[in-house]
């Protein structure tokens, strides 16, 4: 499991840094972008104990969204957007065991505290994503292109994590505006607990 928090921080930062670059200059498309996405979902699973039934019911929602995807259709779903939510949720509180249950701070657990702050986004993003689907109008976004409309999701998901808010999209319907509110609120009390949990566990190694 250990070793499993760097793949998913390197599959991370691979999705959202090497991926947009590629995007823009024409090497990827939202399609390979798409399943670019999936390997956070992929390296998610190993984060698992395998004797679970939440293990179970990761494995099964990620073989139904490959299967759609790979045979069926690359256009996402209401249901494929969901069943990301649950895996992505999932994944989320794993890591938050693995970090409250530590007596040591080390490269994994700083590997897990970065992993599950862009999960949060992540996991709001896809939220934001589902919503939309439900309720076209929940946004208003500036020189809107369809096509473009989950960049746009992720951008607007981490500018309201960190509170930055350009601006440029705005949520119009009432429940757009209560989850963007959730969300710029999870993201600063997310620091002020890790940075808490950082500071107890040094605190009590130099007691020992």
């Amino acid at each position: 499991m250990k070793f499993a928090n760097h793949y998913l921080l390197a599959s991370i930062l691979l999705v959202f840094f090497i991926g947009p670059v590629a995007f823009d200059y024409g090497l990827l498309s939202i399609v390979n972008l798409e399943i670019l996405f999936l390997l956070i979902l992929i390296f998610s699973i190993f984060l698992h104990q395998h004797d679970t039934k939440l293990f179970k019911v990761t494995v099964v929602s990620l073989i139904i969204i490959l299967i759609n995807i790979l045979f069926f259709d690359n256009n996402q779903s209401v249901s494929q957007y969901f069943l990301k939510i649950l895996i992505v949720s999932i994944t989320i509180v794993e890591l938050f065991k693995e970090i409250f249950k530590t007596k040591i701070i080390d490269s994994h657990i700083i590997s897990s505290a970065i992993s599950i702050y862009v999960l949060v986004g992540i996991f709001w993003y896809l939220l934001f994503m589902f919503l939309l689907m439900i309720d076209p109008d929940s946004f208003d976004i500036r020189n809107f292109n369809p096509e473009m409309v989950s960049i746009d999701m992720i951008y607007f998901s981490f500018t309201t994590l960190t509170t930055l808010g350009y601006g440029d999209i705005t949520p119009v319907s009432y429940t757009a505006k209560m989850w963007s509110i959730t969300e710029a609120m999870i993201g600063v009390m997310f620091l002020a607990v890790m940075i808490s949990r950082v500071v107890s566990l040094f605190g009590s190694k130099k007691k020992n």
